[in-house]
């Protein structure tokens, strides 16, 4: 006959659910300290004591299933977070809570009837998350009352207020919040920390014990720990540490030796380069050159490309399709009056200009003046005036 019984694996599991079939009948051997919840046809069934126990289900033709639930203390840590300004001064504060507590399951099978026939994958883990945000949230509003009503974050990081917290956070019962059949027993440690928001986390006091309460483990003979990634850094300009660079060791010895280093310039990746490797001369060094009216545009040629405008050709190529010549080929003048790179001639103030409008016809103004490439306009006799760009007017 098949015996079932808790894995060792998970001896310290709050609930472990057997995770084979279970056949009509079989063994049960339940310890001292945990009862068995036989669930047959997804319904809560008989709750075994310590012992073996022989069991038959009343339905073969259903599956089983078999919980063993703890009933000796479980230990359950929390780590709480939250973010609020003080409405007396508009301090923002935020506060930082970790610390553990002690559940203890005082009836089974309340707390195995509020899960069982579900597809739960990791029934322990989920009843103990439950009891841990539970215990934030209520951790959470009992401290930021307290700060409010102090207006000081310092009535809850005092170590003289740490006692009167615990007292008063046992009181609320944090854990009624969670799944039924779970009651607190002790809490085991607090950690209070608070700052204004402006560093990545809350440090929490002691540097020798984690969040958790427990020391963190050496390093055993011969294991080497990586050293801390600075936050200041960028993913992108971090050095890479598994790749031996004579560069960096020698920088790594004149800066050791007190030497000072000259700054060296720092190769980009390709996805950084904007553009094509070329240096920006200084203004006004590159003399204009204006071609004859009517020349095509300059080609540019070799492999440092030619800047092109968005979907109609290179820039200063004239923008209307070519007008048909006389013969009915397509080799004529371009549309505009403008040859492709020609400077247009400026209008002097007062004469008058074509503008397109509003409903897309041409209409007239008369220019006002001449400032940075625009003209200021004045379209009829209204007296409102209007800024169009040198290329936006036709000479009438």
């Amino acid at each position: 006959m098949p015996v079932i019984a808790r894995d060792q694996v998970a001896s310290d599991h709050l609930v472990y659910a057997w995770p084979f079939p279970i056949g009509p009948e079989c063994e049960v051997s339940c310890n001292e300290d945990e009862k068995v919840v036989m669930c047959p046809a997804w319904t809560v069934g008989e709750c075994l004591g310590p012992g073996r126990h022989h069991w038959r289900t009343p339905d073969p033709s259903r599956p089983t299933s078999a919980f063993f639930v703890l009933t000796a203390p479980v230990e359950v840590s929390f780590d709480m977070t939250t973010m609020f300004l003080v409405p007396t001064t508009g301090q923002p504060v935020r506060l930082r809570a970790a610390g553990s507590l002690q559940v203890q399951c005082p009836d089974p099978s309340l707390l195995i009837a509020q899960f069982v026939g579900l597809p739960f994958d990791t029934v322990n883990d989920g009843i103990l998350r439950s009891v841990s945000r539970s215990v934030e949230r209520m951790l959470a509003r009992l401290l930021t009352r307290r700060v409010v009503m102090a207006a000081t974050p310092m009535a809850v990081t005092d170590p003289q207020m740490m006692p009167s917290i615990i007292e008063e956070l046992i009181a609320y019962n944090p854990t009624a919040g969670a799944v039924f059949g779970v009651d607190l027993i002790r809490m085991g440690h607090l950690t209070i920390a608070a700052d204004d928001g402006n560093t990545p986390e809350v440090l929490l006091p002691g540097a020798n014990v984690d969040w958790s309460g427990r020391v963190p483990r050496l390093p055993a003979n011969g294991e080497t720990h990586p050293p801390p990634v600075s936050l200041n850094e960028t993913q992108r300009g971090r050095p890479t540490d598994n790749v031996a660079s004579p560069l960096r060791d020698n920088k790594q010895l004149a800066a050791a030796s007190g030497e000072i280093s000259v700054p060296t310039e720092v190769k980009r990746s390709a996805d950084e380069i904007t553009a094509p490797a070329l240096r920006t001369p200084a203004p006004g060094s590159v003399p204009v050159v204006t071609p004859a009216a009517g020349a095509p545009p300059p080609s540019t040629g070799g492999d440092g490309g030619s800047i092109l405008g968005i979907g109609v050709g290179h820039i200063g190529a004239p923008i209307g399709p070519p007008t048909p010549s006389p013969a009915g080929g397509a080799g004529g003048a371009p549309s505009t009056a403008t040859a492709a790179g020609e400077i247009k001639a400026k209008v002097a103030p007062g004469s008058r200009v074509l503008v397109p409008g509003p409903n897309g016809l041409m209409q007239s103004a008369t220019v006002r003046q001449l400032l940075q490439g625009y003209y200021e306009l004045e379209v009829g006799s209204s007296g409102e005036t209007i800024w169009v760009p040198i290329s936006g007017v036709v000479p009438e």
